[in-house]
């Protein structure tokens, strides 16, 4: 047998809970998924009806990406970032990406070298976890506090700041909590990444999709704009997850070297995927359609909180006030979350993803995730009612 000298930098990263749990349910034909982050609605056909007519009409869709085609989608973008966060960037500042995790691995690439000290809120989403160790960076903890509602503990990050920190990673609203950060806690995190000179890594794949509470994001104050890299994605709010097509913003300069790291393992998104997203934001049934899904959510995020009300001796949740996961802590069982998301998988047929991937405070709780429509969580639900009835649990 061949011995394989692997790097530290590949045998350190963990391996996705998530992944772990669509495969180990992959064994079941009957399973009912509240796990993957994915709208469980299709594109919108007007994106793909556009996509077939450029296909008749320019036999260069299948190539790669012409600089015309990059510009005009910069432009677009440019267009979107005046309405939500209200001022005009550059297109120097504009950076196309393979989804918004192709711009999230090459921001980290950019600024952290090995032992550096990264910032991360815990629990959050374990894909950033995982970059982190592969840039061979150090993650520091930083707990959220959960009998405040997943809110940031400020006091606590402002001590873990050391002389080894080089970045702080947000995500707003938070994967999995839910939560949304106030305008008071984005200002007081700004103010410490200006103390510091830090540079702060925005994702904000969910800025669209809050619910009674308004996000605010650091973008809004112009003296942070120097300090943050916006990682973006068309992915959640056109139901365009297999596209794989983001972009990010930032000063020119980080743009530049953000493009030298992403184009050595990306090159570029596909051409086909930036003609998807330039019909999307130039056609007015772009913003219908995302104002239909956040229905949707927003429905199915009531119908996942009345089920969970019903079942007080199994969970217990904060109400999420963006994206579209539930956070839920699990009662009676003495087991860790991955033995507990696998027992439902095995004895309810739901897949659900293991609170500890997104952190240690992560442990004992699940990741639900309501982006379907109610029909769907009714069937998961009346699963676990059953589980529970088994238990005593309800």
């Amino acid at each position: 047998m061949t011995n394989y000298n692997f790097t530290h930098r590949v045998q350190d990263v963990p391996n996705s809970g998530i992944g772990f749990m669509m495969r180990y349910a992959s064994k079941y034909d009957d399973v009912v998924s509240l796990g993957q982050g994915t709208p469980l609605f299709p594109t919108p056909s007007f994106i793909y009806d556009e996509l077939y007519k450029k296909s008749k009409s320019d036999p260069t869709i299948g190539q790669y990406s012409s600089a015309k085609i990059e510009k005009e989608l910069k432009n677009l973008i440019v267009k979107n970032i005046e309405k939500k966060y209200n001022f005009t960037p550059d297109l120097s500042e504009i950076y196309l990406t393979v989804g918004g995790i192709g711009g999230l691995f090459a921001a980290l690439m950019a600024f952290v070298e090995k032992d550096d000290e990264v910032i991360y809120f815990d629990p959050s989403y374990p894909l950033h976890l995982s970059q982190i160790y592969l840039t061979q960076g150090k993650p520091v903890f930083v707990s959220l506090i959960e009998k405040k509602g997943w809110q940031i503990d400020l006091e606590k990050l402002e001590k873990s700041i050391t002389p080894k920190t080089k970045v702080i990673i947000l995500t707003n609203p938070n994967n999995p909590t839910g939560t949304v950060l106030s305008e008071q806690e984005v200002k007081k995190i700004a103010e410490i990444v200006l103390k510091h000179n830090l540079i702060l890594i925005l994702d904000e794949a969910y800025e669209f999709l809050t619910y009674e509470k308004k996000l605010f994001s650091p973008l809004k104050l112009p003296e942070l704009r120097n300090n943050i890299v916006l990682c973006k994605s068309f992915s959640k709010e056109f139901a365009m997850t297999g596209w794989r097509i983001g972009y990010v913003y930032s000063h020119k300069e980080i743009v530049s070297k953000i493009s030298n790291v992403h184009t050595y393992f990306a090159i570029s998104p596909a051409t086909t995927s930036m003609i998807a997203v330039i019909t999307a934001l130039s056609d007015p049934r772009g913003d219908k359609a995302m104002q239909e899904f956040k229905e949707k959510f927003t429905e199915s995020r009531k119908a996942i909180c009345e089920r969970l009300d019903k079942l007080p001796k199994l969970f217990s949740y904060h109400k999420p006030d963006g994206a579209y996961y539930i956070f839920a802590k699990y009662l009676n069982f003495k087991m860790d979350s991955f033995e507990f998301a696998k027992k439902l998988i095995d004895e309810a047929k739901v897949i659900t993803i293991p609170g500890s991937t997104g952190g240690p405070s992560g442990e004992g709780h699940i990741r639900m995730s309501f982006a379907a429509d109610t029909k769907l969580i009714h069937q998961a639900f009346d699963r676990i009612d059953r589980f529970a009835q088994k238990y005593g649990q309800k």
